[in-house]
């Protein structure tokens, strides 16, 4: 059951991460490139720990799964800029469904884990019913139509994604790997914006601003945490959707930090207490199911 604690970390990390633009307001393409620069600087010296499969699909899943990233990045960044940074948990509840369907049609062995086990099911069901229902009442203006049809299918992109992250990374040996794919995703990720900034016509000197780099500094170690504790989760849980369910928490971490430093926050404690039952349901149903 460690992918629990990685896949809390990856929550807490994606919160920090989502928070930072709200904060910054940097333009979401050049932060998304600076960000994959300083986490590839982060990544290199540990080069010598990598390992590399010979096994062309993994580095062919580490591009693909580095342009949805992208995209996904410079979306989020851009809406919470507008926003804050809760706007991002708007997409857990598709991006775990979808990745917890996916994930059934790709391993149709795993529904073995509940047809004899009702109540793994049953509190499996209450727990994406409690955290779709807490999410909804957490901040009710944060959810609108224009969010809604932006985010629903980069979460759907971003289940794909997990889904391929748990097929190709190997679970034996998974540290080594993990940081390989880590680097290859923020390579492709680096060469991608980058030629996005030049075809945008976005490459100018505010990208060697101050704001701009603490930002990408910050974003990409935070950034860096929190991809490479997702992909640790996604290859030891059961099922990748379990992981991007827990992702519920990143609205929780925003509203425990808005009140800590005693900032105006509209959002509901009750429901936020509802978002962490939810959390716990996925965690005693899988442990009923294992």
């Amino acid at each position: 059951m460690l992918w629990i604690l990685y896949a809390v970390a990856h929550s807490l990390f994606r919160a920090i991460f989502a928070e930072i633009n709200r904060l910054y307001r940097v333009d979401a393409w050049q932060l998304t490139f600076v960000h994959a620069v300083c986490a590839v600087i982060l990544l290199l010296p540990l080069v010598p720990l990598m390992a590399w499969p010979a096994d062309a699909s993994f580095y062919a899943a580490a591009g693909m799964v580095a342009l949805i990233v992208s995209v996904g990045v410079v979306i989020q960044l851009n809406l919470v800029s507008e926003q804050n940074g809760r706007i991002s948990g708007i997409a857990v509840p598709f991006e775990a469904l979808g990745a917890f369907a996916i994930w059934l049609a790709v391993d149709p062995g795993s529904l073995a884990a509940y047809e004899n086990n009702t109540l793994s099911l049953v509190g499996l069901f209450a727990a994406f019913g409690f955290a779709i229902f807490g999410l909804m009442l957490l901040r009710r203006h944060d959810i609108n139509k224009r969010t809604l049809m932006v985010m629903a299918p980069v979460a759907m992109t971003y289940a794909v994604a997990g889904v391929v992250t748990k097929v190709v990374v190997p679970f034996d040996s998974l540290i080594p790997a993990l940081l390989s794919f880590v680097l290859i995703n923020y390579v492709v990720m680096t060469i991608a914006m980058g030629l996005a900034l030049l075809v945008k016509r976005k490459v100018d000197g505010s990208m060697a601003s101050r704001n701009t780099l603490v930002a990408g500094a910050m974003t990409g170690m935070l950034g860096l945490m929190g991809y490479a504790t997702f992909v640790a989760a996604v290859v030891l849980a059961p099922n990748p959707g379990y992981v991007s369910l827990t992702a519920v928490l990143v609205p929780v971490w925003l509203f425990i930090y808005h009140h800590a430093k005693h900032r105006e926050d509209h959002s509901s404690a009750a429901a936020a207490l509802l978002i962490i039952v939810s959390v716990v349901m996925l965690v005693m149903s899988a442990l009923q199911s294992s």
